[in-house]
C-alpha cells in the first residue's frame, strides 16, 4: 500500500509518501524540490529528525512509546541533493526529467517494529474518507 499526501490520518505523522510492505514496515518519503525547501525539513521538523536519528523510537515519561517509520528517505529532482547531504539514518532517491526514479542511498532499517493491524486500518480509514470527500466534492 502506497500512499502519497499523508497527514493527520496516518499514525506515522506527516509525511509525503507512505508505503506499507506486505510485512507491514513502514516506509517515509519526503520529497524535496529544491536545498531551501530540504534545509526547511530540518527546521520545520527538528524534533522529529532528532528521534529519527536515535533510531526512530521515542519513549514517552508516562510509558508509552512511539515508532516512527521503519525506513525513512529524501526523494528529489536530480542535481538538488547528494547522498553527502542527506543524515546517515535516511536513504536518497533522485527523479530524472524522464521520472525515471534511482536510490542513490539506500536507507537504514532504524527499527524492526512492525505497523499493528489496529493502525493499519486507521491509516486505511482516513484514506477511505479523504477518497469519497475528494470523490463527492
Amino acid at each position: 500500500m502506497t500512499i502519497p499526501n499523508c497527514g493527520a490520518d496516518c499514525v506515522v505523522g506527516e509525511a509525503d509518501l507512505i508505503s506499507i510492505t506486505r510485512a507491514h514496515l513502514v516506509h517515509e518519503v519526503e520529497i524535496k524540490t529544491s536545498r531551501a525547501d530540504f534545509r526547511r525539513e530540518f527546521e520545520a521538523k527538528d524534533e522529529k529528525h532528532e528521534i529519527l536519528e536515535a533510531g526512530g523510537v521515542k519513549d514517552y515519561p508516562y510509558g508509552g512509546t512511539y515508532y516512527y517509520s521503519n525506513y525513512f528517505w529524501f526523494a528529489a529532482p536530480e542535481g538538488i541533493l547528494s547522498v553527502d547531504d542527506v543524515p546517515d539514518y535516511a536513504g536518497l532517491l533522485t527523479v530524472t526529467e524522464t521520472r525515471t526514479v534511482s536510490v542513490n542511498r539506500t536507507a537504514p532499517r532504524l527499527h524492526s517494529e512492525t505497523l499493528s493491524d489496529t493502525d493499519r486500518r486507521y491509516i486505511e480509514r482516513g484514506l477511505t474518507v479523504r477518497y469519497w470527500q475528494q470523490r463527492l466534492g
